[in-house]
């Protein structure tokens, strides 16, 4: 589905990033379900309960890009299919502004989430964030090279998202 707040990303194989809306229910939760064990063995599970309410949780994404707090974008391919999400969280608090993301298992090692990240980051800084901070799990070597392929400088140890078990690594990048 194509949206207001659509960005087209360069490279291939084809990529649009898009500002989550509700219409982007249907495919997006199609997206975290088919690659809930993948991001599992990565970050943590997000259980039962994200899935019962998703719908809502959705709608408070949305209501966030809206209000210019937060931007979540989903990254789209060529048959509208979401690949891959992208989140710089509170860019209304500068110095809270936090850079996460996913990509489906599928889609992973083809380049995708280091453009949709490039392409998040750019929209970002047009919104006035100079300074996005991001974490990766020790052992996810890949998003580990996602942030430094996208210009991130470790910071050292970071502190585990909720309900993760995992050790994670801290970045940062002035935009």
């Amino acid at each position: 589905m194509a949206s207001v707040d659509s960005w087209e990303v360069p490279g291939e194989p084809p990529l649009r990033l898009e500002l989550v809306e509700m219409g982007h229910a249907e495919a997006l939760e199609r997206f975290e379900r088919a690659n809930r064990e993948f991001f599992a063995r990565h970050v943590s599970d997000r259980g039962d309960e994200y899935f019962e309410q998703f719908e809502h949780g959705l709608a408070a994404l949305a209501e966030e890009n809206r209000s210019a707090r937060s931007l979540f974008f989903v990254a789209v391919d060529s048959g509208g299919e979401v690949v891959a999400r992208v989140n710089v969280y509170d860019i209304d608090q500068p110095e809270r502004t936090e850079l996460g993301f996913r990509v489906a298992e599928h889609a992973e090692g083809k380049g995708v989430t280091t453009r949709a990240v490039q392409a998040a980051l750019q929209v970002a800084g047009t919104r006035g964030v100079g300074t996005v901070a991001a974490r990766a799990s020790t052992a996810n070597v890949a998003s580990q090279r996602v942030l430094e392929k996208c210009g991130f400088v470790g910071t050292g140890q970071a502190e585990r998202p909720a309900g993760s078990s995992k050790d994670f690594v801290g970045y940062r990048k002035d935009l």
